[in-house]
């Protein structure tokens, strides 16, 4: 060593105190520490970050489990110096309600290690490091700090004392790192889908199996495994274990809600409670043939017990359904399509008996098929991973144009523009008439199409627990749900005297029928706004002109000619053609601004957890453009001036999640209340914990949210 490097070196030893005070945040104390007194040039180089929650609260693991962020750590380091990736000691489970979480509720040092180039010079090493977390009790708040760090730069070979101050706590940290496997353990997976022989999996996507062979340990520890992806298992399920000192370890638990498919090696810890002494493992499972754990074996006395919600009687379920779908009758969305249908019934009155029943039941055929497809399509796009709700098609740009273009063109006819017949199910007129039960069964099908922007009381919670049930299960409550939107012209189709309640058949029809067609227009303007919401003004263009072309091809529809038909075929075609432009089929990335609603700032848990914090209280408003029960509540409660003014007298923070675009943490969100759409509503009085309003606002049910006395 050159004597000027040396005296540098002892220079900056001396001289620094090698120690930033730790910083102190809402029930977090941050700081970097090292585990030496200075840096060597070329050799082993470690420090950590020491985060230190208040008792009661905890940070976040790696993999945070049901909620949750993990713990980072963003670097500013000296020309040459780099830091390794964060080591992260064994977690443990915390619970609140039915969420389990993998994280730390004591002081920890998360340990990082530091590579100084051989040739470094003598001096000072100014580390700088922004660290942030989410910080959660009964509520969740997320913090951050700057932290720095002065270490003197030791030249290579030159020994550089431990720092006493910090000894232990890096020996401990070290002990709770996960180990490498031993070379003789055997590790392979399996995952099972639902249904496909999965023992304890009577919920969910299926299960997640562990085997790891030539593992012995002491009968009665408690084991646990905490893979490093989020989305393999679910937290909240229990682990089911088999510690056999023959044939080894088994573990099986639920697989998580958004799971998608088998990844090409399962990497996580296996910690296992022997006593007093805790040892980690770090394991790398195979794909291979597990047999799966039965949901009647002991589980590990560490791994806490699953918490659902009390059982609902699958006949209250179906009965919810059921009156839901009935309600949906009464639902805005719907009033198009009924009005057609309300034609149907009128003519109907003059048809016997037989026929009035044969109309009714292929209505509600078309309504139970497509209510049954939806669902079937809704439980494939969850089960492979897909974060998706009720009336997630009217997400896609291209579904909201054709369905733009389908109530243009039926307003046409039914304005008289064009006649389709009754070979294209036609609609209006022929609904009743000769070969028109397939324009019944249509107009069944559309009833479904457009009730999916529309969530009616009693649906809500029909819907949520479906979606977490087998899939036989889940498609009972969904055609439980359309035979009760089938439900009233299917009475009034097996009961005639009920028809004699509607007005008689004549010459008034005509013009009921013109009328009629006006709500069709509206919905149309509706769809429009509704593609622009999610497109941009480019989409809602294009959709324009294609709507242009498709009146020219009904105008020319009934016009004699080769050149008529010629001109008829080629303006579809070019309508057709315009949505699969980039302007119809691409999302955009950006939200407008009336995406935000009535009034109210951006949803975000992290938001909700600073406001409830400060014991704001906090109205959360999940809505979407085409969702038109969530715009109804917004005019007739929300937009009110009484709801106004109460919410400035209570101080109400409102936050908008808008769910017009697909958003996966909303999409959780929902399916955390049971809800499997919007609207949604929650409120938190004075930061505590979240009441859910019913889904049909007036401004008497938000003012009695409040508590008595709130309305006046």
């Amino acid at each position: 060593m050159r004597p000027f490097s040396a005296f540098a070196w002892l220079f900056a030893l001396f001289a620094l105190p090698g120690l930033a005070a730790p910083v102190q945040t809402e029930h977090v104390e941050a700081e970097l520490i090292a585990e030496n007194l200075g840096l060597t040039a070329g050799g082993d180089n470690w420090v950590a970050l020491r985060i230190a929650p208040e008792e009661g609260w905890h940070v976040y693991w790696r993999n945070p489990g049901d909620t949750g962020l993990p713990t980072t750590l963003n670097w500013t380091l000296p020309a040459g110096i780099s830091a390794g990736p964060m080591q992260w000691p064994y977690p443990h489970r915390s619970m609140l309600g039915d969420i389990v979480n993998y994280g730390y509720g004591e002081e920890t040092i998360l340990p990082v290690p530091l590579t100084v180039p051989a040739d470094a010079p003598a001096g000072t090493a100014q580390l700088q490091a922004k660290a942030k977390w989410l910080v959660c009790k009964d509520i969740c708040i997320p913090g951050s700090a700057d932290l720095s760090l002065s270490l003197p730069v030791a030249p290579a070979g030159t020994p550089v004392q431990a720092d006493a101050r910090w000894r232990n706590d890096f020996a401990n940290s070290r002990a709770q790192l996960p180990q490498p496997a031993p070379a003789d353990w055997k590790v392979q997976y399996q995952v099972r889908a639902a249904g496909a022989d999965a023992p304890g999996s009577e919920s969910g996507n299926g299960d997640f199996s562990l085997a790891v062979d030539g593992a012995h340990f002491s009968a009665g520890g408690a084991i646990e495994f905490f893979p490093y992806a989020g989305d393999l298992i679910k937290p909240s399920s229990p682990q089911r274990v088999i510690n056999d000192a023959k044939r080894g370890l088994r573990l099986s638990q639920k697989l998580g809600d958004y799971f998608v498919k088998a990844p090409a090696q399962v990497d996580g810890v296996l910690v296992v409670h022997d006593g007093d002494s805790v040892k980690a493992w770090e394991i790398h499972a195979q794909p291979g043939p597990v047999q799966a754990v039965p949901a009647s074996a002991a589980g590990s006395a560490a791994a806490q017990p699953e918490v659902v919600p009390a059982p609902l009687s699958l006949v209250l379920v179906l009965l919810s359904a059921l009156l839901g779908g009935l309600i949906l009758n009464l639902m805005p969305c719907v009033f198009p399509v009924l009005s057609i249908k309300a034609i149907s019934l009128i003519e109907a009155r003059a048809k016997v008996a037989r026929r009035q029943r044969g109309h009714a039941l292929a209505y509600t055929l078309g309504v139970l098929a497509t209510f049954g497809g939806l669902a079937g399509l809704l439980l494939a796009l969850r089960g492979g991973g897909a974060a998706v709700g009720w009336g997630f098609q009217l997400q896609q740009p291209v579904f909201v144009a054709l369905l733009a273009y389908l109530f243009f063109g039926m307003g046409l006819s039914m304005s008289g523009v064009v006649q389709f017949g009754t070979r294209l199910m036609g609609v209006g007129q022929s609904l009743a008439a000769e070969g028109g039960y397939r324009g019944s069964f249509f107009t069944g099908v559309l009833a479904v199409a457009v009730a999916s922007p529309c969530t009616a009381p009693f649906m809500g919670t029909a819907l949520g627990y479906a979606l977490g049930q087998p899939a036989a299960l889940a498609m009972l409550v969904f055609l439980a749900l359309g035979l009760g939107l089938a439900l009233p012209f299917l009475l009034i189709g097996f009961f005639p005297a009920l028809g004699r309640l509607l007005p008689r058949p004549g010459a008034w029809m005509e013009t009921f029928k013109q009328v009629m067609a006006f709500p069709l227009y509206l919905s149309v303007v509706w769809l429009l706004w509704v593609l622009g919401g999610i497109t941009d003004r480019s989409g809602m263009a294009v959709a324009l002109l294609g709507l242009t072309l498709l009146a020219f091809a009904l105008w020319l529809w009934n016009r004699p000619g080769r050149t008529a038909g010629l001109l008829k075929l080629a303006a579809l075609l070019a309508a057709l053609a315009l949505l699969s432009t980039p302007q119809i089929r691409t999302v955009s990335g950006s939200k407008p601004a009336a995406a935000t609603g009535t009034g109210g700032e951006p949803w975000s848990e992290p938001r909700v957890a600073e406001l409830r914090a400060q014991g704001r209280t906090v109205f959360v408003d999940f809505t979407a453009d085409w969702c038109i029960t969530c715009k109804v509540n917004e005019h007739v409660a929300l937009d009110s001036d009484s709801v106004r003014k109460l919410f400035a007298d209570q101080q109400v923070a409102w936050l908008v999640g808008d769910w017009t675009r697909a958003d996966p943490a909303i999409t959780q969100l929902l399916s955390r209340y049971g809800h499997s759409g919007v609207p949604l509503y929650l409120l938190y009085l004075k930061g505590g914990e979240p009441k859910v309003l019913p889904q049909v606002l007036t401004p008497s049910v938000v003012a009695g949210a409040f508590g008595p006395g709130s309305a006046n």
